[in-house]
């Protein structure tokens, strides 16, 4: 019989179906259920967490799909293997966030190019003029995800191509969803601050290799956020 003692508490709203996946994962660990084990029906699980079984049901294909349970069509789910502790919420987050940073990096290359040739004053004026903020704010030891997004779209409002814009502002709202859970995150990113300043300088003089690799230094800062966040999770 399953320990009904230590219940799930409500998640929020916000990438809903893995935090459940997580809090699944954690039921089974602290519970120290063992091969074969059965966990709580959808039902029973919806009603804990106080959400629809749609959002558990994905959360079980999660764990599913990790090797962690298995759903057998009519009788529920099982433990397949033993759990440890730690967040698989976090794991798929490094899989997710990376995959979403690779295509966004992609994309923005590009629009970099076509700045570097196509860019007026006036554009490159409202541009410098979020990165001074952005740099006033550090000053003050607070990294700005506004200004740093507005420095961004003024990058795509220079490309002047709504599809791609629209792409990219969607890969940057779901990229911010994953922000709240890196713990110390803005430490971090206040650190690309001086190489969104060297991507900037680079494109006035038109040196598309130099802006290019400053940008290269944001996405490596970006990726060393999440690991080091994956990291604390691990060893905690």
């Amino acid at each position: 019989m399953l320990n009904d003692e230590m219940l799930i508490k409500p998640v929020s709203k916000e990438l809903l179906y893995m935090k459940v996946a997580d809090a699944i994962h954690n039921y089974i660990h602290v519970n120290k259920l063992q091969l074969g084990d059965k966990i709580p029906s959808e039902r029973k699980l919806a009603e804990q967490f106080q959400i629809g079984r749609n959002s558990v049901r994905e959360a079980l294909r999660v764990l599913e799909n990790e090797g962690i349970i298995k759903v057998k069509s009519g009788t529920g789910a099982f433990v397949s293997q033993n759990s440890n502790s730690g967040s698989i919420y976090l794991k798929l987050i490094k899989v997710n966030y990376v995959e979403l940073m690779d295509t966004k990096m992609t994309l923005e290359k590009s629009v970099i190019e076509y700045t570097l040739e196509n860019a007026s004053s006036a554009q490159l004026q409202k541009l410098e003029s979020h990165l001074l903020a952005m740099e006033s704010e550090a000053n003050q030891g607070v990294y700005s995800f506004e200004q740093d997004q507005q420095f961004h779209r003024c990058l795509l409002d220079i490309r002047n191509n709504k599809m791609l814009g629209q792409i990219v502002l969607n890969l940057i709202k779901a990229l911010d969803k994953y922000a709240g859970v890196l713990e110390k995150a803005e430490e971090i990113w206040m650190t690309t601050i001086p190489y969104h300043r060297q991507m900037l300088e680079a494109i006035k003089r038109g040196d598309k290799q130099a802006a290019l690799d400053a940008y290269d230094h944001i996405y490596r800062i970006d990726i060393v956020t999440l690991n080091t966040a994956r990291d604390r999770e691990l060893h905690s």
